[in-house]
């Protein structure tokens, strides 16, 4: 999430009053993917993979499909980065806003909700 990912959506939910963010990853992301392979990549696309390798390298010893932990980490990461933001995390302890975690697999159309403040 940059800065100014963070900066429009506390526009949102200040201003304009949203409710509820909610942080979807799904299957078989290619922006994860390509951080767990290590890929060169053109352009600010590299913010991207700077910014997943956190949750890359947290869910890189769990048992299970690796592609799909690294997603649902990163899911939970970005939300968390979310509700650093000292306006996401005022509203949220004002209970005028929830920041959710979801991931969506793309194969049955299931969301599961990962976290949830």
């Amino acid at each position: 999430t940059t800065p100014e990912e963070i900066g429009s959506l506390e526009f949102g939910t200040l201003v304009l009053g949203a409710k509820v963010l909610v942080v979807v990853g799904h299957k078989r992301c290619g922006a994860v993917d390509a951080t767990i392979k290590g890929a060169q990549v053109p352009g600010q696309i590299g913010s991207l993979i700077e910014a997943i390798k956190p949750a890359v390298e947290s869910s890189k010893n769990q048992t299970g499909d690796r592609l799909e932990n690294a997603s649902k980490a990163n899911v939970v990461l970005q939300a968390n980065r979310l509700k650093a933001s000292p306006v996401i995390s005022k509203l949220i302890a004002e209970n005028k806003l929830k920041v959710v975690g979801a991931y969506y697999d793309l194969d049955t159309g299931r969301v599961t909700i990962l976290s949830d403040s």
